[in-house]
């Protein structure tokens, strides 16, 4: 990369948002996954040129992709072997799954609130209007580049994607968020940076001082018990037993929320340990469900607390985490309880080696 094109990069990624004063967040939305925007868009504009032409194409064989292989098998599933176990849950709590919003939506659609917590930045949204053809072409690329944990494994790799945003372009979730709400079927009504006050309120930032993201999104796929729209919250927030106590806004704001769904997908068996107690004993003591592969809350643990429906084949963690492999759930798959999983999961996505647990508070 020459340096003057590295100039400009870092130029338009500093730049204030001002498509954001004219195009709709539901047509931000929609540029950056690559789906067609409303007629009167400003955006419509630069919609010919290559870069966005490129974009389109590789999304649209993206989204089909994923469709196809992985999130068209998750919505049946849960619709067969999740949805008759539980009450649609009004708030789902996603700790440790950084900006995953389409396996959330995918799993549990219809909530009124959807929580994610990770320790990846916010970011910021360009003004795609003032952008050269490179220039969306390096952004654009860029974002893609950013999907790829979550596309080939189904998690977001943390190092990597904070790797990715210290580079000039995209800089934060807040372009994936956006991403994964159109590519579910939301439309994106409003996006708003928000820090939580002493009471665990949030309130409208500047991006400078913000904890978090929301968005109010509306389900394009609306079922009659569905509301008329929701709020997706994305929090960057250290979840460590240093960071969430009971004095943390973040413990404020789920103690407003109380119950609904905790989701726990891929999360380094870090309430495993004895740094992350405070996070585990809230989720069992506040979820009225729970969803989690292995690697979330320890299974014996879990059980206490829950009746657990066991689905998959559990054959101990992968390599990276063997120190954490649990008798108990070797003892519970050994007995033959557990239920058909069709797909992988977590740590092993590729494999057939994968499990789910649902639990219903006892």
């Amino acid at each position: 990369m020459t340096r003057v094109f590295a100039l400009l990069l870092f130029t338009f990624a500093l730049a204030p948002c001002t498509t954001r004063a004219q195009a709709t967040f539901d047509d931000l939305a929609r540029f950056v996954a690559g789906q067609p925007m409303s007629p009167g868009s400003p955006l419509r504009q630069i919609e010919a040129l290559p870069s966005v032409r490129k974009h389109t194409a590789d999304t649209s064989a993206l989204t089909k992709t994923w469709n196809d292989r992985r999130l068209n098998t998750l919505r049946d599933w849960a619709r067969n072997e999740v949805h008759p176990r539980i009450v649609r849950p009004k708030v789902v709590k996603y700790p440790f799954g950084g900006p995953d919003f389409v396996h959330a939506a995918t799993i549990f659609p219809g909530a009124d609130e959807y929580i994610l917590v990770g320790l990846e930045p916010l970011g910021t949204l360009p003004d795609f209007l003032a952008m050269s053809d490179p220039q969306l072409g390096f952004y654009l690329t860029q974002l893609n580049h950013t999907l790829r944990s979550i596309s080939q494994r189904n998690f977001f790799i943390t190092t990597e994607m904070r790797e990715d945003f210290g580079k000039a372009g995209v800089d934060g979730v807040y372009p994936v968020l956006l991403y994964f709400a159109s590519m579910t079927k939301h439309e994106v009504i409003n996006g708003q940076f928000v820090k939580l006050d002493a009471g665990g309120n949030p309130v409208v930032s500047d991006a400078a001082k913000a904890d978090g993201i929301r968005l109010e999104i509306r389900a394009l796929d609306r079922l009659p018990d569905f509301p008329q729209t929701a709020s997706l919250y994305y929090f960057k927030y250290d979840l460590s037993d240093s960071g969430f106590k009971a004095s943390s806004t973040m413990k404020k704001f789920l103690d407003q929320r109380p119950g609904g769904m905790g989701y726990l997908k891929a999360a380094s068996y870090l309430m495993h340990q004895n740094g992350f107690a405070n996070i585990r004993n809230y989720l069992v003591g506040d979820c009225q469900f729970i969803l989690q592969d292995e690697s979330g809350i320890p299974a014996e643990f879990f059980a206490t607390y829950f009746n657990v429906t066991y689905f998959g084949k559990y054959a101990g963690p992968i390599d990276m985490f063997k120190e954490y492999d649990q008798p108990y759930l070797r003892q519970v798959y050994a007995s033959g309880v557990a239920r058909p999983l069709p797909f992988g999961t977590g740590y092993r996505m590729r494999d057939e080696d994968s499990i789910q647990m649902l639990g219903v508070r006892k």
